[in-house]
């Protein structure tokens, strides 16, 4: 957790040291960030919780409207797993704090079995069909699922849905509480399945839920025709090239960075005691100049590998990297036994 802290302190002097000035445009505005559920509620699998991924996305997207933007401010539903925020509760103290804008962060899950995996943003819906009052929120959200699905990787998407339309409506919609009982325009996201396994496990990892935060800043600057600043960031999935198996300690080196996937011992022996169950094997990089990079991979008993990466100005530049075993094959024996 310490090195995770580090490594993002050090890519955010990158980054104010070359976007300069602020992104300018959002003074005047604020925005609420509900980060949906309390402490643990909704366990994933692998007993990573919905309510602990939505914190930590919640924190990185204040951290980077804070520093990079000249927003107002940023109200917050929670800041820690400790305290318990009813649903009803965290509607009223963004309208008493006089939120501009009331953002949702939740994940999703699944009955249908462990592969469903998927993307979905619920906007405030009228029974008759129409926006709920102020509009402004199928806006974002038409906005967001694109971004946030591209983010995510799921490659599968719900898209954006009026909530009466997507769970239908008693009374005078809208259907889900947030959207209902705001009082400014507001919207919910829907970020994958955290009932999914692999999802869950990228889930965990720090830089993901960073990940996750860029899109919807992103987002934020469209829906205000704000000129989105050079990314610079370099992500991916560094696995088994014959079992595609995620790789636990890999080292990716990039521009002078170096980055370690999550290992049992860095991470995955919170959630637990076996060694060889967890993995996500995610690499991340963010700060990166403008150019074409050599990217150089390796990991305990795997061949090294090296990719030129060309980093994109407008997204995350995304390379996954299969790494090829350097152990020998185990070949059973056809000698026979002596007296066979």
């Amino acid at each position: 957790m310490i090195i995770h802290k580090i490594r993002l302190l050090f890519a955010m002097l990158i980054i104010l040291s070359t976007v300069g000035a602020q992104v300018t445009g959002l003074a005047g505005w604020d925005i609420w960030l509900d980060a949906g559920h309390s402490q643990e509620e909704n366990m994933g699998i692998y007993g990573y919780s919905e309510a602990q991924k939505n914190l930590g996305v919640a924190l990185n997207i204040e951290e980077l409207l804070l520093t990079l933007t000249d927003i107002d401010a940023v109200g917050m539903t929670r800041r820690n797993d400790q305290v318990y925020v009813g649903l009803s509760e965290r509607c009223y103290m963004a309208n008493n704090w006089g939120a501009s804008w009331f953002h949702s962060l939740h994940s999703d899950a699944s009955s249908m079995g462990s592969s469903a995996n998927s993307t979905l943003m619920l906007w405030g819906q009228l029974a008759n069909g129409n926006p709920d009052p102020p509009a402004g929120g199928e806006a974002m959200s038409d906005i967001m699922i694109n971004l946030l699905t591209r983010g995510m990787r799921t490659y599968t998407v719900h898209g954006s849905i009026g909530d009466c339309s997507f769970y239908g409506c008693s009374g005078t919609g809208p259907y889900l509480a947030v959207n209902r009982l705001t009082d400014m325009p507001s919207e919910l996201s829907e970020s994958g399945f955290h009932t999914n396994p692999r999802q869950n496990q990228l889930n965990m990892n720090a830089q993901w839920k960073r990940l996750e935060a860029w899109t919807f800043f992103w987002s934020i600057l469209k829906y205000h025709a704000i000129s989105r600043p050079f990314v610079g960031i370099a992500a991916g999935i560094i696995a088994d090239a014959e079992t595609d198996v995620p790789i636990n300690g890999a080292i990716a080196t990039l521009n002078g960075m170096t980055y370690t996937t999550d290992s049992f011992s860095s991470l995955f022996n919170q959630y637990s005691t076996n060694p060889d169950l967890l993995h996500n094997g995610f690499y991340y990089f963010e700060g990166l100049p403008d150019s074409t990079l050599e990217l150089i991979v390796s990991a305990d008993d795997y061949y090294p590998d090296t990719l030129t990466v060309a980093v994109r100005d407008t997204f995350i530049t995304f390379n996954n990297v299969d790494l090829i075993s350097s152990r020998a094959p185990y070949i059973e024996s056809s000698i026979p036994e002596e007296g066979t």
